[in-house]
């Protein structure tokens, strides 16, 4: 049987600035398989890099829940979302100054 890789419920993400409300994720769910290929498809803003960040550990929900795992991301500590992305993501960055920490 497959292992369950991620597991995505509800996730749902926010932002704001001053009177403008972007809802940049609704509801979202999936489940994902170790060793499974996965394509994700959408149009400019439609929310391809704020799933993706959600899942990397560089941005966290607004509502809903990620799982790797077993282990809910939203729960992490610092430390644990450091060695999260140190030991289980990689990002090719296309444009690498979209990150001004990088």
């Amino acid at each position: 049987m497959d292992r369950i890789l991620f597991e995505i419920e509800g996730l749902t993400k926010v932002y704001r600035t001053g009177d403008v409300t972007v809802e940049a994720l609704r509801g979202v769910d999936a489940v994902l398989y170790e060793g499974e290929v996965a394509v994700l498809l959408g149009a400019s803003g439609s929310g391809k890099s704020t799933l993706l960040n959600i899942l990397g550990g560089l941005d966290v929900a607004t509502a809903g829940s990620v799982r790797f795992r077993g282990a809910d991301l939203s729960r992490y500590s610092e430390r644990q979302l450091t060695l999260y992305r140190r030991n289980h993501v990689g990002f090719v960055f296309q444009f690498y100054n979209l990150i001004p920490s990088l």
